[in-house]
């Protein structure tokens, strides 16, 4: 569903922390195949993000007042609170190329600036080869990198996804021992979630 309409649903005090990417408003073209972005490895064209066609609002999520962490935010800092804790994904890739070389996550939680070096670049990955699930995936390890910083809730604790995409967080949740939930617009994309946050509670966490 979305975010929008079930935040107002969840019981309060339910949420420990939201760690999200959402749409930036950026209208970023998923076409990747259509405009020969194959040059590194074979890729897809994928439908638009939902709702990536129109401004952000992040204040439905800064409401719930608790630790936050969101990704892109370097597209939407106008409607953030200053903030001195800032989270830099440097994915290693080439200074000459003309897309990002890093990502960027706003967080009203975090002690000064964090970096994780993290390749991914076309099929040249630290992780994950050739699972492809969505338009703009983070690795997991990403995500548990988040989890994992002294500033985040401890395990056990319930972390929100209002933007829960093919289930990165979620994943997450589980190799970290907390809890999750995730809300997804799009259905594709929520079965393919739910299928691997699934996979993951059959394997062992990774605390």
């Amino acid at each position: 569903g979305d975010c929008r309409d079930v935040l107002p649903t969840l019981p309060d005090n339910s949420v420990d922390a939201v760690v999200t990417d959402p749409p930036y408003g950026i209208a970023h073209p998923c076409n990747y195949a259509g405009r020969k972005r194959a040059a590194l490895a074979p890729c897809n064209d994928w439908p638009d993000v939902h709702g990536d066609d129109r401004p952000f609002d992040p204040t439905p999520i800064l409401e719930l007042d608790v630790p936050t962490v969101l990704w892109g935010a370097n597209h939407y800092a106008d409607k953030l609170p200053p903030s001195g804790g800032w989270l830099v994904w440097d994915k290693e890739r080439p200074d000459d190329l003309d897309q990002a070389t890093c990502e960027l996550a706003w967080t009203n939680c975090i002690k000064g600036v964090r970096r994780f070096r993290h390749l991914w670049n076309g099929m040249m990955r630290a992780s994950e080869h050739g699972e492809n699930y969505h338009p703009t995936q983070k690795p997991v390890a990403l995500m548990r990198w988040v989890l994992q910083l002294k500033w985040m809730p401890r395990s056990g604790a319930t972390i929100l996804d209002p933007f829960m995409g093919s289930g990165t967080t979620g994943v997450a949740c589980v190799q970290t021992g907390r809890n999750f939930i995730g809300i997804e617009i799009d259905p594709t994309y929520y079965a393919i979630a739910e299928k691997r946050i699934a996979e993951a509670q059959m394997q062992p966490a990774l605390l």
